[in-house]
């Protein structure tokens, strides 16, 4: 999305007050999944946990172009945001934003002057990127950096890719944001992902659906199998099954990747709640429906995770060198296909 002389990537609208969204307030407004009693019944109560998750920043960026030796962005923050900013494919530096009202500033460095062509990754060297993660509503008051421009196509990585997922690929709970699975991986394959990960959800909602298909990607993510595993199979179904057929169908001249349920619970330890049955159910819906689709390709959960001890000592989501360490396995599975 591109705003005046900025381009704001992975947030999908700027919301009342400047207030910045990793997805149109009206696709977060329909989020819910059915509560189900103990014997798979629906209920008349609707989950909406996920909608935190939603609103979270999850390496959301503001992108310009300028020769300035100093830019500075004001933020207003319910929450600690933390604001982490790059010249091109070189960090820069990092800092949090307090509760109320900030400025931030960086400085360039002029070492980075000196780097040619060959020695770009992603992003061409002119890029400033600030790059926000964090909890709370968070409202943008203003950039300051010279004269500034949007970046052009051709200074921005080579595909822009869709993910879709539960907190293991929104990355809640590492310590380092920049490095969750998906960023690791794009950094490796020079791409970049739409992180729309969904801690605690990922129900394949109609908003959600409409939502995606609305927008145009070079490629497509999926991690569906994890928390809708733990709902009936007739609820499986009627969720994944027309979102996995939509998505295909519609985006036929692209590649669709579908991860199998990631490894965790009692697929790791006999301690933990039993998920076999459970990831079996999404398995076999995710599986069924995207052996239809010539453009969908399969991927192995279990196979992402590698290591048992990748996993926090919840074991199901992933530690911080867990992630690193996923992410290479992930850009192995997808660089024959990109």
């Amino acid at each position: 999305m591109i705003i005046g002389n900025a381009e704001f990537f992975n947030i999908a609208e700027i919301g009342e007050g400047g207030r910045l969204l990793r997805f149109p307030q009206a696709v977060t407004d329909g989020l819910g999944m059915p509560v189900y009693d103990e014997s798979g019944r629906e209920t008349e109560e609707i989950f909406r946990g996920h909608r935190n998750y939603a609103y979270r920043l999850t390496n959301c960026e503001i992108r310009f172009v300028s020769d300035a030796d100093k830019i500075a962005v004001r933020l207003r923050t319910e929450q600690p945001v933390e604001v982490s900013v790059y010249q091109g494919d070189y960090f820069n530096g990092s800092a949090i934003a307090s509760p109320g009202e900030n400025e931030l500033a960086f400085s360039r460095y002029a070492q980075a002057d000196g780097l040619n062509e060959s020695q770009r990754n992603r992003f061409a060297h002119n890029v400033w990127r600030v790059v926000l993660n964090g909890d709370g509503a968070t409202y943008l008051l203003g950039i300051e950096g010279g004269k500034m421009r949007p970046p052009a196509r051709e200074e921005l990585p080579r595909m822009r890719i869709l993910a879709y997922g539960s907190s293991i690929t929104q990355g809640v709970g590492t310590p380092y944001p920049r490095l969750n699975y998906l960023s690791v991986a794009e950094q490796i394959l020079g791409v970049e992902f739409l992180n729309k990960g969904i801690g605690s959800g990922c129900f394949c909602e109609p908003a959600m659906l409409d939502y995606f298909l609305s927008e145009t990607y070079d490629a497509l993510y999926f991690e569906l199998g994890t928390n809708i595993a733990n709902r009936p199979l007739a609820a499986i179904e009627g969720r994944l099954g027309p979102f996995i057929d939509a998505v295909c169908a519609h985006f036929r001249d692209k590649k669709l990747f579908f991860m199998t349920p990631i490894k965790g619970f009692s697929d790791v330890s006999p301690a933990a709640a039993d998920y076999a049955e459970r990831f079996a159910n999404s398995r076999s819906v995710i599986r069924s429906h995207a052996e239809k689709f010539e453009n969908a390709v399969l991927l192995d959960g279990h196979a992402l995770v590698g290591r048992d001890w990748y996993l926090k000592a919840d074991v199901l989501h992933p530690s911080d060198f867990g992630h690193v360490m996923m992410g290479v396995t992930f850009a192995e599975m997808l660089k024959k296909y990109l």
